[in-house]
């Protein structure tokens, strides 16, 4: 039997937020007030999600963007 995957804890949802409000200030290709315009609509969008499995999947895609500096293709 497969494990659910649990919540991923708010602390940590809110350190990925911080962090890419961070990368903003890098960004080469990309205005800086669509990128964190972006973020927010996409972070508010999402903060509702339960679904385990889907949160996971927007978590790691968030980290996926923060560590190969993809910001400006969010």
């Amino acid at each position: 039997m497969a494990v659910a995957p649990a919540l991923i804890p708010r602390l940590e949802v809110l350190q990925l937020y911080r962090s890419l409000l961070k990368a903003s200030r890098t960004l080469k290709f990309t205005s800086r007030e669509y990128y964190v315009a972006r973020m927010r609509q996409e972070f508010r969008k999402n903060q509702n999600v339960q679904d385990p499995s889907l949160q996971s999947k927007l978590f790691k895609k968030g980290r996926f963007l923060l560590e190969n500096d993809l910001g400006g293709l969010l």
